[in-house]
């Protein structure tokens, strides 16, 4: 039953909005909705760090629920029902596998219709009889739609085929005009090469900076023109971003400097944008990271994981690689790095998939239809 309020309200339920692919993707969404002005929104999170000040700028109202424990808590189970008998939402909108969970008595209870945006990624293997398992088969039983941002999520997960629904990633092409100068921050990170390869990933077990690390340490030994440069959020004790500043630290053209804010920047005044995901435990859903270096027309490199092959076309775009030796890759990058006219023209078509295909209007569309569809009574 849609509420007397003219527009319809619609409660988002995310983990939080520190960096990351989905937290960005909502934003993202959410600032296409600003424009339109036709739903009310509210945000919950469960974690106050915020790390996108766009979404501040939305003024979007947004609720934190406190966890009392540090993993599943079950008061937020009915502190969540509170917020939504407060709000009265004629819809809710989940961005995560426990964040839909959470809701269940609330949208059993209140008959509050679902869209679940969960399927974020593509894991080579889900264990459908685990409690995660158990999870998602609730989680997608209760949900009035799902949606996956990757066909290969799709298939990874196996929702049930009537409710689930495609909507590729949209990116605001306005967060790259008016960049600092290449120069300015080639300087700011202290990169004096002409060449520059950058990977923008967490550094987690999600992702490969092991064949990164291979990849740098073969090119760099052989010439003194370039540069990489790995970026990305870590936890305080991790092993793996204090191993790679350990085996850094007596070179200059091998960079780690974490976490940053002004990603953008940096991709411009790279050469080449790759990502290596560690294809044993994860699959990407569709890469920020990748629609970025491509929204700034640059080649891509990555290996063959979940969904990047919808985003990233062989021998179109970049280079798709799956078995070959970090040697082999790296001579398909420094082909790329001496050969200007195809690094060009596989930047161009970056930018042009990504104007076309990965649009933030042609996204915000989709998900304004799939509003609209749980808002309309079913006859």
């Amino acid at each position: 039953m849609i509420s007397s309020n003219p527009k319809p309200r619609i409660l988002i339920f995310i983990g939080s909005l520190c960096s990351g692919g989905k937290e960005r993707r909502l934003v993202e969404m959410l600032t296409y909705f600003k424009q339109k002005n036709v739903f009310e929104f509210q945000v919950v999170v469960t974690n106050d760090n915020i790390h996108y000040q766009q979404f501040l700028e939305l003024n979007i109202p947004y609720v934190v629920i406190k966890k009392i424990w540090k993993k599943n808590d079950p008061t937020v189970f009915f502190r969540f029902y509170k917020i939504c008998k407060s709000f009265k939402p004629d819809l809710i909108h989940t961005w995560g596998r426990i964040q839909s969970f959470y809701t269940l008595p609330t949208v059993i209870t209140q008959k509050i219709p679902l869209i679940n945006s969960q399927i974020t990624s593509a894991p080579p293997t889900l264990k459908s009889w685990s409690i995660n398992g158990w999870i998602d088969k609730l989680n997608f039983h209760y949900s009035t739609i799902i949606l996956s941002n990757s066909r290969a999520g799709i298939l990874s997960y196996n929702p049930p085929p009537d409710k689930v629904k495609l909507i590729y990633n949209g990116i605001n092409m306005n967060r790259f005009n008016n960049l600092p100068s290449t120069q300015s921050i080639k300087i700011k990170y202290g990169i004096s090469t002409p060449y520059v390869v950058v990977m923008a990933a967490s550094f987690t077990n999600n992702k490969d900076y092991d064949t990164f690390y291979k990849i740098a340490t073969t090119i760099t030994s052989q010439r003194e023109d370039v540069t990489f440069i790995g970026v990305g959020g870590y936890g305080k004790d991790d092993s793996t971003y204090k191993k790679l500043l350990q085996l850094s630290a007596n070179t200059k053209r091998i960079l780690f400097p974490g976490r940053i804010t002004d990603v953008e920047a940096l991709v411009n005044a790279c050469t080449v944008g790759v990502l290596f995901s560690n294809k044993k435990v994860h699959g990407e859903g569709i890469s920020n990271s990748i629609l970025e270096y491509m929204c700034l027309a640059k080649p891509v490199l990555a290996n063959d994981a979940g969904g990047t092959n919808e985003i990233v076309y062989n021998n179109e775009n970049g280079y798709l690689v799956n078995d070959q030796s970090p040697e082999e890759i790296s001579q398909l990058l420094l082909g790329l790095l001496d050969n200007e006219k195809k690094c060009q023209s596989f930047g161009r078509q970056s930018k042009r998939i990504a104007e076309q295909v990965f649009s933030l209007e042609k996204m915000g569309q989709a998900f304004e239809e799939v509003y609209m569809e749980s808002l309309t009574p079913k006859m």
